[in-house]
Formats: C-alpha cells, structure tokens, sequence
C-alpha cells in the first residue's frame, strides 16, 4: 500500500507498515525503525515500545540543541549523556505525566556556569520535542557535572 501526497517543506512524514503481529517497521528520514510488543503482550520483541521512544526523541533533541549551542559558544566538553524518564498516568490511556531529563557532563570546572546556560537555553527555547512533551507532561531538568 503505497501513500501519495505532496509533502510541503515543513511537514515531517514516517511510512509505518504491518510486519506481522505485533511488528510494525517506521522509515524515517531514509531510516528503518522495528516497533514491537514482547511476547508476553502478542509480539516477538523485534524493537522498542512506541511511547519509549517519545524519551529518546527527547533526549535526541535536547543533545543536538545542547551541542550546536556549545559548539556556537566553542565551549568544548569531555563526555555528555543524558538520562529521559517518564512517569506514565494510571489510567487509560496511558500517557506520560512527568518526565525527567538528567544531564550528565564532563568539563572543565571553569565552564560549568556557561554550559548550564547553553542546556537551559535548548530545552527551554530551542528543543522542539521538548516543547511538544510539555503539552503532556512536566518536565524536570537536572544538571551533574562529573568528573
């Protein structure tokens, strides 16, 4: 089943196709994505969960805004990793209600004031997702600089 339309420049668009049970595959941008339930719940476990990967669009969007800022700032880091988390609602349907974002990085202790400047800066202002997430959900930020 192929889809046809005129795709207009700001519009994003995936192809989600049936595999077979509970598998679906997502071509996005040129990519292939597997989406699958685990065995216990009718599937093979051939890829994550949808709703997980909700956080790591999160944690992919506030990355890239966070590194174009430092790069634009030329504040260079020793390592970077980020942590997403989300509380689901109890009821159906199940929804993220809270959603924590955990920064982890290593730096210089000198710049540690313009780096949490940069961070805030992307997930308040410039992390698209992050500004869809909370349309949803509370979002909680924390900064640890590491050694």
């Amino acid at each position: 089943m192929e889809t046809q339309s005129a795709i207009k420049k700001d519009v994003h668009q995936v192809i989600t196709k049936w595999e077979g049970k509970m598998h679906f595959t997502s071509e996005v941008n040129e990519h292939t994505i597997h989406l699958d339930k685990l065995q216990q719940h009718g599937g093979d476990n051939f890829g994550p969960r949808p709703k997980p990967l909700i956080l790591s669009a999160i944690g992919g969007c506030a990355g890239m805004e966070i590194m174009g800022i430092l790069d634009k700032m030329r504040l260079k880091i020793d390592a970077f990793e980020m942590e997403v988390s989300g509380e689901l609602t109890d009821t159906q349907p199940k929804m993220y209600k809270e959603i924590i974002l955990k920064i982890n990085i290593k730096s210089a202790a000198t710049e540690h004031q313009k780096i949490e400047r940069a961070v805030h800066l992307a997930i308040d202002k410039y992390c698209g997702v992050i500004a869809m997430a909370r349309m949803f959900a509370s979002l909680h930020t924390e900064i640890n600089f590491v050694n």
